[in-house]
């Protein structure tokens, strides 16, 4: 486990510290897990598949509001799971198995979670034909007393802590309602109230009110009730025989609202009826609805849609909801109409097509025009994106007045906290460009009280909304920073004069505008907004006045970006302490840096590992992170403000001081034109020095920043470095950039100076190197075999391969066009290929397979979505006929990468054999010496589902 120097802390068996040393071509942070070094002589030995199962994965992690518990999800790669609760003060933990959902109360006495079971329990009640069910666990944190509650499939503390409120499943059979029973735990006494019948629940945010949804059996009693448990007193604020929906509190008040369904048996849709109450604490809560039907202004054959969720305005004067326009059910004489319209035949003619049409089906036929904007397969993806389309409208409730916000000129419209105004985009007009280019919109203000708009900004790509108090908006054009005065109007470039660059220039890509470094936020009262370059943070004036640059960071290489520690309040304040992440470019060391009342940062932590999720405690000033290292397993820490004197809390894979585990070292290289580079270089588990090792090679873009990432061993995943390393390899991740026109070229540049860098190390057998790669870096792959003979054996995962054919495929898990991934995306092409055949050419894998002279492995699935199936056909048809040591692993059904676990592991274990075959000179199984026919594939198939 990890821990800030100088502080040295124990856990069990398991000590270590961070050191770094430095050397001439490698940044050493090789480490033993137990914190000392490894002599030839050490009994332990890499880990093999059989052991890989005990492994532990770190999930979300909650800290309870005084910080003094820390409940972390932890998932296994043999999947026996489990939650553990930690006391943060203390070595003290409490294991859940299949635990996972963990809350605190809100005064911290209480912690509840949900339980599951094991995929082996699952499966046996499935065969039983038996609901798999959770159950709630309730544990009190000051006595310790643990409660375990059958069935409860949803749970919700009350704000102040004194009860909960579990959701029952609903009973077996057909039903038409989505009520079931809810029981409010009384946690002191212990002490239950059950409701039944109720679909929605929802405490009140900063009071004790519940509020209920009641959806029962044919409709009867149903409503909207409010519980308070500390009276006993249960208050019906409406009911109807109708279903309501959408229950919303108003932040910090007793302010409530709720839809009701309405339907129109003359339309195929439902509209909602807006109930509101105002006060409900008090013995006369004030009453609201808002009926559309009934709403004299309201626009025809619209309704209120219940899939943009109502929205309270701050001071409880207006409420915000969807509109759309309804959907008419066709009646015989609509019908009627629609096909005269068509054109009319002659009597005998219509008898004979109507029975001709009754005898058919209908065609299945798909128009796919040119002039679509998103073609039809994007259209089917994002078809609930569009039917679920709307229009943001406004409900003043003391004038009952209403007025619609969105329209078709700004269909997008998000509002201000606390303003009168909406901020509106339209992307219409830019429609034609977007088909192969960047999404442009133009801005619009909306004035909530009148609806009435206008337009502040044509053409915007780069959006980042308006200020929290609504007085500016914020967006990137022309490589710099612009604000617009939402009062005057008044467009101000705030980061023409700033000596910096703001724009990203690590993405690449070919487009008019790189996007920005990014913001971090905005100070009280709109008075500045924090803008990054690469390295560094600038407090910049709304108005363009004055620029403060923070941080020191660009002397050092050293990125400085904000962390929020207070997700309740968006704002800034200057005043307070404001924490910041810490990256070197060069060093990869990761830290937190904290800035007081604009004064120079000071680094709180700064560790040769990855430091990550810094959390604060709501009500305590208890803070925890992770460091975790690739030969120290994550695990959280706790500490004050300052940072100092970190105490370990979870200690995960506390078994690995049992294995030999791979240490990690940069590697500085420059590629073949200069640039200046890194590489990370896994070492093999086992190494002993004189010895030379085989290498595999991962590749795919910028890699060298995941120098400190744990890898958990498992057969699930494909490309697994501790796997890898285990198998005897050292592993080189080198970092690609890129020309433009020139993605292949380009790899090929940065992965053979990297290579010779690492067989300059002298401890790489140049004769024995492997190179994989997936997806993008499956494509590299098969390209840079056909380059250069450097790589005794490849594997490249779901590759392209053509770049011609792959430029006019879809993208089918978005529906998109690949053309436009290859223009202005990670395709990096700039142009169609009628525009450039060479560069097309120059860059494609299947030009070159007369060079492939390295055996070659391609994996892809026949449902691939992201890179057609058709370009694993392709490369293995032209190197079949090019008389080339090529496989191609075709998995049926499998999209961009591997979902059935039968299929993980098949992958993942024939690339251990195609490595081990090659790199190792271990024998070569039969599917890669003469390869097996189908009839034997079919019956080994058959063979292993009779469990023989």
């Amino acid at each position: 486990m990890s821990f800030p120097s100088p502080v040295r802390v124990a856990l069990g068996a398991a000590s270590l510290s961070l050191t770094l040393a430095a050397g001439s071509q490698a940044q050493s942070v090789r480490q033993d897990a137990n914190g000392a070094g490894r002599s030839a002589d050490d009994p332990v030995k890499p880990v093999t598949p059989a052991d890989y199962g005990q492994f532990e994965r770190m999930g979300t992690a909650t800290l309870s509001p005084d910080g003094r518990w820390l409940a972390v999800s932890i998932s296994r790669v043999n999947e026996k799971n489990e939650l553990r609760i930690h006391r943060t003060d203390v070595d003290s933990v409490v294991v859940i198995p299949y635990g996972s959902f963990a809350s605190f109360s809100g005064d911290s006495r209480w912690v509840a979670y949900q339980i599951g079971m094991s995929e082996k329990a699952r499966k046996a009640l499935e065969k039983q034909d038996k609901p798999a069910q959770q159950r709630l666990g309730l544990q009190n944190l000051v006595t310790g007393d643990t409660t375990s509650i059958d069935a409860v499939r949803g749970f919700q503390f009350s704000h102040n802590g004194t009860h909960v409120a579990m959701g029952r499943y609903a009973p077996d059979g057909d039903r038409e309602s989505d009520g079931t029973d809810l029981v409010v735990r009384t946690l002191a006494t212990a002490e239950d109230m059950n409701f039944g019948n109720v679909s929605q629940f929802e405490w009140q945010d900063e009071g004790n009110l519940l509020a209920l949804v009641v959806d029962a059996e044919g409709q009867a009693g149903n409503g909207v009730q409010v519980f308070n448990p500390a009276s006993g007193i249960l208050r019906s604020l409406a009911s109807k025989q109708a279903r309501f929906t959408d229950l919303t509190w108003r932040e910090e008040s007793d302010d409530l609202a709720v839809l009701q369904v309405h339907t129109d048996s003359a339309y195929e849709d439902t509209t909602h009826v807006v109930l509101a109450w105002r006060e409900l604490e008090s013995r006369t809560p004030k009453p609201f609805e808002f009926d559309p039907d009934a709403f004299d202004g309201f626009p025809d054959e619209t309704r209120i849609v219940n899939y943009r969720s109502l929205r309270w305005s701050e001071d409880g004067e207006t409420l915000f909801f969807g509109i759309k326009e309804r959907r008419k059910k066709e009646t015989e004489e609509s019908a009627a109409d629609s096909t005269e319209a068509e054109g009319e035949a002659t009597d005998d003619e219509g008898e004979d097509d109507e029975e001709a049409e009754e005898d058919e089906d209908p065609p299945t036929v798909e128009v796919w025009n040119a002039k679509d904007v998103d073609i039809i397969p994007e259209q089917k993806v994002f078809a609930g994106r569009d039917r679920s389309e709307n229009y943001l409208s406004a409900w003043h409730l003391d004038d009952d007045r209403f007025v619609q916000l969105g329209n078709e000129l700004t269909e997008t419209a998000t509002l201000i906290e606390g303003v009168d105004v909406a901020i509106g985009m339209d992307a219409t007009p830019y429609e034609r460009e977007r088909m192969f280019g960047p999404r442009y919109r133009d801005v619009y203000t909306i004035d909530v009280e009148t609806g009435k708009r206008a337009k502040v900004r044509d053409r915007v790509e780069f959006s980042y909304g308006a200020s929290p108090d609504g007085g500016y908006y914020l967006y990137f054009a022309e490589d710099n920073f612009w604000t617009i005065d939402l009062k005057n109007g008044k467009h101000t470039n705030i980061t023409a004069d700033i000596p910096t660059s703001f724009v990203n220039t690590d993405r690449g890509m070919t487009v008019e505008q790189n996007p920005p470094w990014g913001t971090g936020g905005w100070t009280k009262d709109d008075r500045s907004v924090f803008l990054y370059d690469r390295y560094d943070i600038w407090d910049v004036r709304a108005d363009g006045s004055e620029a403060v640059r923070l941080t020191r960071g660009a002397e050092d290489s050293v990125r400085y970006r904000r962390q929020r520690v207070d997700f309740d309040d968006p704002v800034i304040d200057t005043d307070e302490p404001i924490y910041m992440t810490t990256y070197g470019d060069w060093t990869k060391k990761f830290g937190y840096a904290r800035m007081r009342r604009r004064q120079p940062p000071e680094q709180l932590v700064s560790l040769d590992a990855l430091v990550s999720r810094l959390q604060k405690a709501d009500s305590s000033d208890t803070y925890v992170y992770i460091t975790q290292r690739f030969d120290d397993s994550p695990d959280y820490f706790v500490a004050g403000p300052e940072l100092a004197s970190p105490r370990q809390v979870t200690e995960t894979n506390p078994f690995q001081k049992n294995y030999a585990w791979a240490e990690s070292e940069l590697i500085d290289f420059e590629n073949e034109w200069g640039v200046d580079l890194q590489a990370i270089l896994r070492y093999p588990a086992d190494y002993e020095p004189g010895k030379k090792y085989p290498m595999v090679v991962y590749i795919y873009e910028r890699l060298s920043q995941g120098l400190h990432t744990y890898a958990v061993p498992s057969e699930r995943t494909a490309y697994n470095d501790a796997v890898f390393t285990a198998e005897g390899y050292f592993v080189l991740r080198p970092d690609i950039v890129y020309r433009d026109r020139d993605p292949g070229v380009s790899a090929v540049a940065a992965i053979v100076p990297a290579v010779e860098a690492a067989i300059a190390t002298g401890l790489i057998d140049p004769e024995h190197v492997g190179l994989v790669g997936h997806s993008w870096g499956g494509y590299q792959t098969a390209f840079t075999v056909t380059q250069t003979d450097t790589f005794s054996a490849a594997v490249a995962g779901a590759p392209l391969t053509n770049l011609f054919s792959m430029y006019l495929s879809v993208y089918w898990n978005s529906g998109g066009t690949d053309a436009r991934i290859f223009e202005i995306s990670q395709g990096r092409m700039e142009v169609p290929f009628w525009e450039d055949i060479e560069a097309y050419r120059r860059n494609s894998p299947v030009f070159f397979v007369d060079k492939l002279n390295t055996p070659l492995l391609v994996a892809h699935g026949t449902d691939d979505g992201a890179v057609d199936f058709n370009q694993g056909v392709e490369y293995y048809n032209a190197a079949r006929r090019a008389n080339k040591d090529f496989v191609l692993l075709v998995y049926n059904g499998e999209n961009h990468g591997n979902r059935q676990k039968a299929n993980q592991l098949d992958y993942h274990r024939r690339i251990i054999q195609w490595f081990g075959h090659y790199l190792k000179g271990e024998p070569a199984p039969q599917w890669i010496s003469e390869g097996v026919s189908y009839l034997e594939q079919e019956r080994a198939k058959e063979k292993k589902k009779n469990g023989n």
